[in-house]
């Protein structure tokens, strides 16, 4: 699978703006390239493959709602008087388990066709919360803090702090590194795409020191308006 490309930022063009949230955002680009290898795996007939390809999923996605559950849903609904929860984004993550439960069912059934019945039914509402929690979350991640500088610091306190304790999450941070450096993402080719986690894993993971944070923030990633992280680096008198 070719990676995609993007065009050049133009001559005097306004450099990108940074958004530590990238950190999830971009998660949700390496759920959808496997989401499309699974698609794959079931038009082949290859049930092995795609067996192998869900499980991983379902291991990454428990991590990243985590993530949401315990953390981000709260932060957002505490800096916009609860619009989390008026968008029902913590009631579709209950729908998309019941839905993907019935495809670990599935799995082992007869027949290729109950898989793939209860598969697209998946596929369908998980694709559509992945674009409902884009449109509702990512403009409030910026009123999280008043500077890039300090949204890195709400980032690191109140999700990546408390997300290190849960199970699998070194696990989860290098799936998604493997899957936006072999896929990309649909607005970054693949070594862009990957630089936040990569970071990540290269900073906090080694130091644990906010002090990492200027240099997480200026080799971030660029590419879509909410995926832009780059920014030149502020000392924090570390």
């Amino acid at each position: 699978m070719s990676e995609p490309k993007t065009s050049p930022q133009a001559a005097g063009a306004e450099p990108p703006k940074p958004m530590p949230f990238a950190i999830m955002r971009n998660a949700h680009e390496a759920l959808r390239a496997s989401i499309r290898l699974q698609e794959q795996k079931l038009a082949a007939g290859d049930g092995s493959g795609f067996r192998d390809e869900w499980q991983n999923f379902r291991r990454a996605l428990a991590v990243h709602m985590a993530m949401e559950d315990d953390s981000m849903f709260d932060l957002l609904d505490g800096v916009s008087a609860g619009a989390i929860t008026s968008a029902n984004l913590p009631a579709e993550h209950v729908e998309d388990s019941r839905l993907a439960a019935a495809v670990d069912v599935a799995l082992g059934a007869t027949g290729s066709s109950t898989l793939r019945a209860a598969w697209s039914a998946w596929k369908d509402d998980h694709l559509h919360h992945l674009v409902h929690e884009e449109e509702v979350m990512m403009p409030l991640t910026m009123k999280t803090g008043a500077t890039p500088e300090a949204r890195a610091r709400v980032v690191h306190d109140r999700l990546l702090g408390p997300s290190e304790g849960l199970p699998n999450f070194d696990w989860y941070i290098g799936w998604v590194v493997r899957m936006l450096s072999e896929f990309g993402s649909a607005g970054q080719p693949a070594n862009v795409a990957t630089r936040v986690h990569e970071r990540y894993q290269s900073f906090f993971r080694s130091s644990r020191k906010l002090c990492a944070l200027p240099a997480w923030l200026s080799t971030g990633s660029s590419g879509g308006p909410e995926e832009r992280m780059r920014v030149e680096p502020e000392p924090y008198g570390c």
